[in-house]
């Protein structure tokens, strides 16, 4: 079996026939020379048995000397003439076996060759797959006239490719974003650096405003590294925490409310559940980016509603504010890392744009998922629901 794995498919599927052909052929020949021994055999045993049968007597005696001699010529002539039967099934067997090389041979020359018009696609297949290399990802297959296996391999790679040039895609946009991100921080220092030192004689304050400036974007700096470790961060994470969500959602609220006060924002709860499993940090992280954007994207005098319930069988967690909304061509994006919906607006309000992809992030390590609608200058609502739940105990377990 070692030696069938180094050897090419084509090559394989030969000798595997040929194996299978000269067995079959093997057991015909056999069959065919038994036959021939049961039809050739007992012929010549008779007429040997008759033979010596008819010379037989209890006695022998002087006066029947001639009748034996007779007999004994009788047994050679039916002995001779059995000679051509036994030389006939030796002949047959000779045969037999000469033909049993021959046509497994030509099996197997004819399995090859077989074999070979019919893995030429697949040939073809190993041949276009080379040819793409990371650059050329747009580039597929050709389709294949037949319907068969090698065919539903070419299409199953086609879609391997689309995914593949989509996943590049998004890391490079990706990677552009992070570049973007990070050099707008450190422009700013570098800027606020150069500006101190074309000062001859830089006052006290402006080594405060430079300091001040400088230790603003470090943080920011910071923020985005730590975002991003959330982002990537595959480490094993307990998930069995028991988490009040009313006592959650107030805690957020009180945070929150010194730094939106002036929006003057009316917060509602409808909880129907307010129990659920998980890591207690990372869900606290999750609900107060979600909450956060319904304060920072809400209209002065606002409404917030955070409703807990049971839908369809499946819990869910809604979160709904009466802000800007976002616009039907941005609703599949907005969990993008460093996506931000109208960014010459978005600037105005702190972020890099990676809140909702952490959240996105969050939630799916502990098997949930969450869906967002929206309508411009009327509402958004962001919905999360696990993926199963314990009926009696009212508590999501991921």
């Amino acid at each position: 079996m070692k030696f069938l794995n180094k050897v090419s498919i084509r090559m394989r599927i030969t000798l595997l026939t040929g194996a299978i052909l000269l067995g079959t052929s093997i057991i015909l020949t056999f069959s065919s020379m038994y036959n021939a021994h049961d039809t050739f055999m007992p012929l010549y045993e008779n007429n040997l048995t008759n033979s010596v049968e008819s010379d037989k007597s209890p006695l022998i005696q002087n006066e029947d000397i001639n009748k034996l001699q007779a007999g004994a010529s009788e047994f050679k002539s039916t002995a001779a003439a059995a000679t051509p039967a036994i030389e006939a099934k030796m002949q047959f067997e000779l045969w037999s076996y000469i033909y049993l090389i021959i046509f497994s041979g030509i099996g197997m020359i004819v399995t090859y060759l077989v074999a070979g018009r019919a893995l030429r696609p697949l040939k073809d297949l190993n041949i276009s797959v080379s040819n793409i290399k990371d650059h050329n990802f747009k580039e597929k297959i050709p389709n294949l006239d037949v319907d068969d296996e090698i065919s539903s391999l070419a299409k199953s790679f086609n879609a391997m490719l689309d995914r593949l040039n989509e996943s590049f895609l998004h890391q490079k946009q990706f990677s552009a974003r992070v570049a973007h991100e990070l050099k707008t921080p450190l422009s700013i220092m570098n800027a606020g650096i150069q500006v101190l030192q074309l000062d001859n004689k830089p006052t006290i304050e402006d080594y405060e405003e430079t300091i001040e400036m400088t230790e603003r974007n470090l943080k920011r700096l910071m923020n985005i590294v730590d975002d991003l470790f959330m982002l990537t961060n595959e480490s094993n994470t307990d998930f069995a925490d028991e988490i009040d969500l009313k006592q959650l959602f107030l805690q957020i609220e009180a945070e929150l409310q010194s730094l939106y006060n002036e929006k003057n924002i009316h917060i509602t709860y409808e909880l129907e559940f307010d129990k659920i499993e998980g890591n207690k940090t990372l869900i606290y992280r999750a609900f107060f980016n979600l909450f956060e954007n319904a304060m920072k994207y809400n209209i002065t005098n606002g409404k917030i509603l955070i409703k807990t319930l049971v839908e369809n069988n499946m819990r869910k967690v809604t979160i709904y504010d009466s802000g800007i909304g976002i616009p039907s061509e941005d609703i599949n994006k907005v969990f993008e890392p460093f996506y931000r919906v109208d960014p010459s607006r978005s600037r105005k309000i702190a972020g890099a744009g990676l809140g909702l992809s952490i959240v996105k992030s969050i939630f799916e390590k502990h098997g949930w998922k969450i869906e967002v609608e929206s309508t411009v200058d009327v509402e958004t609502r962001f919905i999360v629901s696990a993926a199963r739940h314990d009926s009696i105990t009212g508590i999501y377990h991921p």
